[in-house]
């Protein structure tokens, strides 16, 4: 680290930047996660730069610039594909919120913009006019020595903005770096205050954690500081739960060993998909486990502003996580099957569920030849016949109305049942079989 020649890192653009911003007579400093990244020798695509220069003067000098955070000084130049975004210098006060700083100074002192910052190794800022690198926190021994520590007094740097919580648990597990004790313990101390920061922003960086290698690590630091139970407390009632003789870890490190098992497409599915078993559990049987977690998993989503369609899948994999397949299913079984999963995507995510599921189970003797060889049947079966959903009845919602159907849930649940008899039997599908079988029913109806 010592040997790295910072100036010969900065690409060509930023200095473009920077000597602008000289010819004006202003100052300019690359800041935060791009200095850090240079000094471990990491690529860096973003630049932050730090300036005397107040938005006004900015918007001058850089005419084409991207203006996203004008009220703190902030304004974004592309170029060349890199993100170059520029900051006036300021100091910051009366963080009423515990996010947000009621009151934005525009400053003329680097140390004092510096002061502000959350961690020391986001505390560096490296003098692009003089070539010289400002460390007045520590931040590069701390790079050195693997650490995450508080700029300052580490309750004050988690009142201001409580959001830095989670992210002394997502630096330390995105650079394998220990969180420095008094910064540890402080946020054990102020663990409630995430209950201020909004749930977009908590899940935002919940799933940062989550898509980590070692996500079960975060899980685990979460958990031990307490923020866990402001954030899932769900999992907290996993802690301890025996499985049966098949399983040789409780439900909780069970679905952490899943989740690091997992494919980062399903690593929040595999972290949920057991979760309905506390509530379930029967001696060594969790009997409608699945139902019961797509239910709670669902909740979770919800209460953290997940998407609507993220929702619905989640819960949809966990409630049918527990598929098994034998080779004795019928081609009609392996249809109910695809009918119940609907869709590829579904299909393919809830396979790479099964998977982390079973490989979170140290003893598991599953063997995955099954899975591959349902896939050969499924693969089978398309190529024969669809006949999952409803577009492939050769029947549609308008010749049942002239058969008599009025447009209420009889008509659904009629064109439910005729796609349920041509998965059984795909000789059905023949518009005049349905027809009559849709006229049967009608008359029970009626």
């Amino acid at each position: 680290m010592n040997d790295i020649k910072i100036e010969e890192k900065i690409s060509k653009e930023v200095y473009e930047v920077s000597n602008k911003l000289e010819q004006n007579n202003f100052s300019s400093y690359l800041v935060g996660g791009s200095i850090r990244d240079i000094l471990m020798n990491n690529q860096v695509s973003d630049y932050d730069l730090a300036t005397n220069a107040v938005p006004e003067d900015l918007k001058k000098i850089f005419p084409n610039a991207i203006l996203f955070g004008e009220k703190f000084g902030t304004i974004m130049l592309v170029i060349s594909n890199k993100r170059i975004e520029i900051t006036t210098l300021r100091s910051e006060s009366e963080y009423n919120d515990n996010r947000h700083p009621a009151k934005v100074s525009f400053i003329d002192d680097i140390n004092e913009d510096l002061k502000r910052r959350d961690f020391t190794i986001n505390a560096l800022a490296f003098d692009l006019i003089n070539s010289k690198l400002i460390d007045i926190f520590g931040g590069k021994e701390d790079l050195q020595h693997k650490i995450i520590r508080a700029v300052g007094d580490p309750d004050e740097r988690f009142k201001e903005d409580a959001l830095r919580l989670l992210r002394a648990v997502r630096f330390s597990l995105k650079l394998d770096f220990v969180v420095e004790e008094n910064t540890y313990n402080s946020i054990k101390k102020n663990a409630s205050l995430i209950e201020y920061i909004s749930k977009e922003r908590i899940r935002d960086e919940l799933m940062k954690i989550i898509l980590e290698e070692n996500s079960s690590k975060g899980i685990e630091i979460l958990r031990d500081t307490e923020l866990l139970k402001y954030i899932i407390p769900e999992l907290l009632v996993c802690v301890g739960v025996e499985q049966n003789k098949f399983h040789s870890l409780d439900v909780y490190d069970h679905l952490l060993l899943s989740m690091d098992k997992a494919d980062k497409r399903v690593k929040l599915v595999a972290l949920l998909h057991d979760i309905g078993k506390p509530q379930t559990k029967d001696g060594e049987h969790f009997f409608g486990h699945e139902r019961v977690g797509s239910d709670i998993a669902r909740r979770i989503l919800t209460r953290l502003h997940f998407p609507k369609n993220d929702i619905n899948l989640i819960s949809k994999l966990i409630e049918l996580h527990l598929f098994h397949y034998e080779e004795n299913w019928s081609d009609s079984a392996v249809r109910r099957f695809l009918r119940k999963v609907e869709d590829d995507n579904t299909l393919e995510l809830l396979f790479l569920l099964r998977e982390a599921d079973e490989n979170g189970n140290p003893i598991s003797s599953y063997d995955f030849d099954n899975l591959a060889q349902l896939k050969d049947r499924i693969n089978k079966i398309k190529n024969q016949d669809r006949y999952l959903s409803l577009k492939d009845l050769n029947i549609s919602g308008d010749d049942l109305i002239k058969l008599g159907y009025n447009r209420d849930k009889s008509l659904g649940d009629t064109l439910k049942f005729l796609l349920d008899v041509i998965i059984e039997d795909p000789s059905m599908n023949n518009k005049e079989k349905l027809l009559s079988l849709a006229k049967d029913k009608l008359n029970k109806l009626v």
